[in-house]
């Protein structure tokens, strides 16, 4: 998936899931930076807190029992995330797409591009 069609996603109506530990994104993509209030997240491959999965439309992010974001379901408001898509140098920071989630209820998550009034870490 390229970026302009993340960025196509992102800003339409289309939605988000979450159920349980599980955040469901409604594309495929790379994940740099994960946020979550206090806790943020740049280590992915064997982390004992978050587990990413992919198929061909999506990107699940699983926050697992035994790490921090244990809590997720309810716990959180928003998530915020830095990522790419699949086909761009992660090393060029102009190919970083920033996206808050913002988790509603009846397990939808609503996607945003941040504005440049909230402070986002990269």
């Amino acid at each position: 998936m390229s970026r302009e069609e993340i960025l196509s996603i992102v800003n339409s109506d289309k939605k988000g899931f979450h159920i349980g530990t599980r955040l469901i994104l409604p594309f495929k993509c790379n994940i740099i930076k994960l946020i979550a209030d206090s806790n943020i997240f740049t280590e992915f491959v064997g982390s004992e807190h978050v587990k990413v999965s992919q198929n061909r439309l999506n990107t699940s992010i699983y926050f697992r029992d035994t790490g921090r974001l244990s809590k997720f379901s309810g716990g959180y408001k928003s998530i915020k995330l830095i990522v790419t898509s699949e086909d761009e140098d992660l090393t060029i920071r102009e190919n970083h797409i920033k996206i808050i989630c913002h988790i509603l209820d009846n397990h939808e998550v609503e996607l945003e591009v941040p504005g440049e009034n909230i402070l986002f870490i990269e």
